[in-house]
């Protein structure tokens, strides 16, 4: 797991870890999970969402066109090949995949507005298997056909903004807010119930 900083970059990597730290507190549901958490953190969270500050989430919504962007621009290199397919099962081949990207984009986006760090994995499962892709593609064009490797420049393009959203202070702080707001939401649940035993 030494290459996932290098992939990602070290933040996503360590809001990463520390998500799944947060995770496995979760998971045990002992008293492990009120040491990432105070209740002076647990009120302040326990107030109306109106009262609450407005979390910019661009930094996650920038995401979707440029996965987009990496996921078309893979796909359209390999229907290219497929010359025998008729043009609905061509367009069907192209937005069916299309759908199902955003379906998954969408899921990720939700769980990490959520404070899941499943949202997260989500978005790096999307990332490395976007730049296996990639890469294997472009060793394809290099090897076989020697041209066209434009395409592939674009994904490599998009997923490189990706990388730097990743890593974004915007990002981060998204991430941490959403994620500090069920962690303080669990505790808060767990002190009371304490209470009252």
């Amino acid at each position: 797991m030494r290459f996932l900083p290098l992939l990602t970059g070290s933040i996503f990597y360590d809001l990463l870890q520390h998500g799944r730290e947060i995770e496995s507190a979760v998971a045990r549901h002992d008293t492990s999970l009120l040491k990432h958490s105070t209740p002076e953190l647990e009120r302040y969270f326990s107030r109306s969402p109106d009262e609450l500050p407005h979390q910019n989430a661009f930094p996650v919504a920038t995401l979707f066109p440029l996965f987009l962007v990496a996921f078309a621009f893979n796909l359209l290199p390999f229907l290219h090949n497929l010359t025998d397919l008729s043009p609905p099962l061509h367009a069907l081949s192209f937005f069916a995949p299309s759908l199902a990207m955003i379906v998954v984009l969408i899921t990720a986006s939700v769980l990490l507005a959520r404070g899941f760090t499943a949202g997260l994995a989500g978005f790096l499962t999307l990332f490395i298997i976007l730049l296996v892709l990639t890469v294997l593609q472009g060793l394809y064009h290099l090897l076989a056909e020697g041209g066209r490797g434009w395409t592939l420049a674009i994904a490599v393009l998009a997923l490189l903004g990706c990388r730097i959203i990743f890593n974004s202070r915007g990002f981060v702080l998204f991430v941490i807010y959403c994620r500090t707001q069920r962690l303080t939401t669990l505790a808060r649940k767990m002190r009371l119930k304490r209470r009252e035993e």
